[in-house]
């Protein structure tokens, strides 16, 4: 039987509906209190033909800093996919980030020691292998840098990957996966990256940052490939593209019929548009649209490579503009 955390989230969502489309066993964790509506509402549009296909997971309560929740959701489990992550540009989130993905994933390892788990599947982020030198191809063998760069997402990233290096240190059979930028959405506003519901406002507007891009399909299908595979002890980049932000928009904007982007924004005014977003949150008490971590990553040139995973397994990515379409058709947008 296979165990998946953060099943409500967007790859733990589309992770749940691949592995039941293919009849495994699979259990999720749920958080106390929560309900898989975001889910329901995902598998329904994926698969509007297959009556109650969620009814084939069973969910239990549990959350990855409860450790002992944590031990029954793995009883009677053999593989374990550890999707669940807390993601915020937010620097008021920041002790709760470190806590959800550093502290949550320790435990999440040290149970799959404790019961004998044959394998796990983590998935980490781009944003764990640190920041690049101008021009740099970021692979699997980059080495973490500290520096002042660095989100407090990438370094809890960071730090829950070292967690899982930690167990197979100990003796465990782990895969690791590193994501960029992930195209996909939800049915339900708040199942899916907002970028897709408020994309529309952005369209006229872009900066010089570059960044990879990767859907979330591909990310799936990798994840179950290697926990399938013998390989362990490795991690591995997923990337589809490295796109200007420029030309990702204007994919977007082919799809959605809308003019091109045509306002550059430059790092000063990305910089002061964040600063005065950040006083209105403050005085009104409300989350902030742009934060300074959201403008360094706008404005940086990050280059990414799947080489690894394409050498391994013949993998072929799903082009951008696909994967945008796919995204558009599920939220009723677009001609695609």
């Amino acid at each position: 039987m296979i165990l998946v955390t953060g099943g409500t989230g967007l790859v733990g969502t589309y992770l749940l509906y691949e592995l039941i489309r293919k009849g495994h066993k699979v259990r999720a964790l749920l958080r106390p209190g929560k309900k898989p509506y975001q889910t329901q509402n995902l598998f329904d549009c994926l698969a509007p033909d297959i009556d109650k296909l969620i009814e084939n997971i069973e969910w239990v309560e549990g959350d990855v800093l409860d450790a002992f929740s944590l031990q029954q959701a793995m009883q009677g489990i053999e593989y374990v996919y550890h999707c669940a992550a807390f993601i915020s540009f937010d620097p008021r989130d920041l002790k709760e980030m470190l806590a959800v993905n550093i502290d949550g994933t320790a435990n999440v390892v040290n149970a799959c020691l404790e019961n004998g788990i044959k394998k796990l599947c983590y998935v980490s982020s781009i944003a764990s292998l640190g920041q690049a030198e101008k021009g740099e191809v970021i692979d699997e063998n980059a080495k973490w840098k500290t520096s002042k760069l660095n989100s407090g997402y990438a370094i809890s990233k960071y730090g829950g990957e070292r967690e899982v290096w930690r167990g197979i240190e100990e003796g465990l059979n782990a895969v690791i996966v590193n994501p960029s930028v992930i195209i996909g959405a939800g049915c339900h506003r708040k199942a899916t990256n907002q970028l897709f519901h408020s994309i529309e406002k952005f369209l006229p507007f872009y900066t010089s940052g570059i960044n990879g891009y990767v859907d979330v399909r591909d990310v799936v299908k990798a994840m179950i490939l290697l926990m399938e595979s013998n390989l362990s002890g490795e991690r591995f980049v997923l990337n589809s593209e490295n796109l200007p932000l420029r030309e990702f928009f204007e994919k977007a904007a082919n799809i959605l019929g809308k003019a091109h982007p045509h306002i550059e924004v430059n790092s000063t005014i990305l910089t002061t548009i964040a600063w005065l977003d950040g006083m209105r949150s403050r005085i009104f008490g409300t989350k902030p649209l742009l934060t300074r971590e959201n403008a360094r990553a706008a404005m940086a040139k990050s280059y990414y490579s799947s080489d690894k995973l394409q050498a391994a397994f013949d993998f072929k990515f799903i082009p951008i503009t696909e994967s945008l379409k796919e995204a558009f058709r599920v939220l009723g947008k677009g001609d695609g």
